[in-house]
């Protein structure tokens, strides 16, 4: 039977391995900005100038999540 510093051990080597699997997961990259709303194509300068533009990429925030949903749902 493990003592509790044997349990401990098998915790942290199990939670490196996990954060070192993590690290090494590519980052997922954003497309150019274009001008307009990746998911509606609205122009993002009037977004902007409202200051609801989201990284010159999308209108809203509801846009920025519908696409990010969308492409969740696609697997890329």
């Amino acid at each position: 039977m493990a003592d509790l510093y044997d349990q401990a051990t098998e915790r942290e080597e199990h939670d490196r391995e996990l954060a070192i699997a993590a690290a090494r997961r590519p980052v997922p990259t954003l497309p150019d900005a274009t001008g307009g709303c990746l998911n509606c194509g609205d122009d993002i300068a009037e977004a902007d100038a409202a200051g609801e533009a989201i990284a010159d990429r999308w209108c809203c925030i509801e846009c920025q999540e519908d696409w990010t949903a969308r492409r969740a749902r696609k697997g890329s």
